[in-house]
């Protein structure tokens, strides 16, 4: 089921859950648990290329030789600061996580989840890579019922 746009106190979210999850930090920072909570927080991707004049170097001194491009950007649903842990927390909120199920030939077979699950699996391990970011993926289906209690349409 594909998510549709909604808003609550006048702001725009891609999906209910993500509205949802919204209230929800706000609730948190309310408690004073959380701080700085940032919408669509983006970060430009790089790859780097391996150059012929890098063979025989001390692969130690690699990150210093490689011309890093840019390749694309990473924007998350959510930043904010935890405060307990004194550091910050990038959240992208998804309605559908692919689970996998083990035939009996022993092969896996995906049998949920939404389009674009292992292109989004590749932005964040290169916004890993590019910044040693972990980005928290959280199911949206509690945080729907939340909007729709808070009255989100």
């Amino acid at each position: 089921m594909a998510s549709r746009r909604c808003t609550y106190k006048g702001i725009n979210f891609d999906s209910k859950a993500e509205a949802g999850y919204f209230i929800y930090l706000l609730d948190q920072e309310k408690k004073g648990r959380i701080s700085d909570i940032e919408m669509q927080p983006s970060w430009p991707l790089y790859a780097g290329e391996l150059g012929a004049d890098m063979m025989g170097v001390d692969i130690r001194e690699w990150p210093n030789m490689i011309p890093y491009k840019p390749i694309g950007k990473y924007t998350a649903d959510f930043r904010y600061l935890d405060l307990e842990r004194d550091e910050f927390v990038v959240v992208d909120v998804k309605g559908q996580i692919p689970h996998t199920r083990t035939l009996r030939n022993g092969t896996k077979r995906r049998v949920s989840g939404g389009k674009g699950w292992t292109a989004f699996r590749l932005r964040c391990e290169i916004l890993k890579t590019n910044y040693g970011i972990d980005v928290v993926v959280v199911p949206g289906a509690e945080y729907t019922e939340l909007a729709n209690k808070a009255g989100v349409k």
